[in-house]
């Protein structure tokens, strides 16, 4: 009986030592918005108003990722690489033009700003954010129009946020 007291007792101060050892941080943490159904609400809407406005409905911009890559992790930083792309150079000129971009691009922000410090190093996806500005720059030139481009890209921000959604998913 003593001999089960103190195995138990040294396994449960093994297992206290080893959560309270730090760990590199693999996988990023996960960022509230994008499990928010409010979020995710206001973005269809918004997807909604620029999908309303885009004829051409056989040019996607945002790259496809295959399942496997989906899954493994790796496309995280590439996908956040894309959003910044998104505020910094399509969403900071929008305003009230379509419903509920202010609050989408408030949430994006927050993503944004929860994922930056895990991928600041991370050269991982760089081929995925490759791909998005050379279908975005060939859109514009095909459309003669960078703000028809940027609408196209607009209606695709669901997408990407299911993209983030499923790539950037924290360690079990």
């Amino acid at each position: 009986m003593m001999k089960n007291l103190l195995a138990l007792l040294s396994l449960l101060s093994c297992l206290a030592l080893s959560a309270a050892s730090p760990r590199p941080l693999r996988h990023p943490p996960r960022s509230p918005p994008l499990d928010s159904s409010d979020t995710w609400n206001n973005l269809f809407t918004m997807c909604k108003d620029a999908r309303a406005r885009d004829k051409d409905h056989e040019t996607r911009l945002i790259p496809r990722i295959p399942s496997e890559k989906m899954k493994d992790g790796t496309m995280c930083c590439g996908n956040v690489k894309i959003l910044e792309y998104y505020l910094n150079h399509i969403l900071h000129q929008v305003t009230g033009s379509y419903s509920r971009v202010d609050l989408v691009r408030h949430e994006l922000r927050r993503v944004a700003r929860d994922l930056e410090p895990h991928c600041r190093s991370n050269l991982a996806g760089h081929e995925h954010f490759q791909s998005f500005t050379e279908n975005l720059q060939l859109a514009g030139q095909m459309y003669k129009s960078n703000a028809t481009a940027h609408n196209k890209a607009i209606g695709e921000t669901d997408i990407l946020f299911h993209y983030l959604y499923e790539t950037c998913k924290p360690q079990a």
